[in-house]
């Protein structure tokens, strides 16, 4: 499949796997993204309009060539869980339940918008510089980079 024009070589690599996995820190080390920045670059893909947009234009054209329809794959899974419920089988719903509950947005990540003081802005930039090995130190030293001036 040729890349849309409006994303990077990495971006056309992460959306298709993407697709396939729904993991975006395994789709961006396939990507070329480095294993150690895959997380945040995973993020990062996830958050782009550009990658956005080309997730959704794959999404209904698998579907329109598939004759899926959202309703199908609901009924699907709704049927599913009826099937686990009759064999006893509590995992079975949570599974399905969740897959329910993905399709319908509940999953969807809720945009959060914060205000800084002026002092604060300061430490946000040291904290986007730090790698996620040293955010994570800071989260195990309890001082959630106080002292990161």
């Amino acid at each position: 499949m040729s890349s849309p024009a409006h994303l990077t070589p990495r971006q056309a690599a992460f959306v298709p796997e993407f697709l396939a996995s729904g993991n975006a820190t395994a789709s961006a080390i396939k990507a070329g993204f480095s294993v150690k920045g895959a997380s945040v670059a995973g993020t990062r893909m996830l958050r782009n309009a550009s990658v956005q947009k080309a997730l959704q234009e794959r999404q209904v054209a698998d579907a329109t060539r598939l004759s899926i329809q959202r309703e199908h794959v609901l009924n699907g899974l709704l049927e599913a869980v009826d099937m686990a419920r009759e064999q006893r089988n509590p995992m079975g719903m949570v599974a399905a339940l969740k897959q329910v509950a993905l399709m319908m947005g509940y999953h969807a990540p809720r945009p959060l918008k914060l205000e800084l003081a002026p002092g604060d802005r300061a430490r946000m930039d040291h904290l986007k510089r730090l790698s996620d090995a040293e955010l994570l130190a800071l989260i195990a030293r309890g001082d959630g980079g106080a002292g990161a001036h």
